[in-house]
């Protein structure tokens, strides 16, 4: 897994990128599509966070099966291991893209019921 890390380490910068910008997409699509309130609103915060750890999850997963020849294989041995190891990884190395896929939803939630009051 040092290999991984080191390698991942090296776009650091590219995978923060491609983990927000899948993290802005859904919290835009989700703050877009809740009806308004707050209750609603907490709701769906809580739903952006969880959506950006499983992405942050999938593309840590998807980034090793790539960089490390026969992980794909050997991680699905243990699949609640892979699951586990992705989660904690995925937060450790993607925290920049989480974060903004969150304030994305909180940003986004902010003006979509404007737009739904003028209209």
């Amino acid at each position: 897994m040092q290999e991984f890390e080191a390698a991942l380490m090296d776009r650091y910068v590219a995978f923060n990128i491609a983990v927000a910008v899948a993290g802005i997409t859904m919290s835009g699509y989700l703050a877009q599509r809740m009806r308004p309130g707050f209750l609603l609103g907490t709701l769906g915060f809580a739903l952006a966070t969880a959506l950006a750890l499983f992405v942050a999850a999938a593309a840590t997963w998807l980034a090793a099966a790539f960089m490390t020849p026969g992980l794909a294989g050997r991680s699905w041995a243990v699949p609640l291991g892979a699951v586990a190891w992705s989660f904690a990884t995925g937060v450790e190395f993607a925290t920049l893209g989480i974060s903004v896929g969150m304030l994305a939803y909180l940003v986004l939630r902010l003006r979509f019921p404007a737009r739904q009051a003028q209209s």
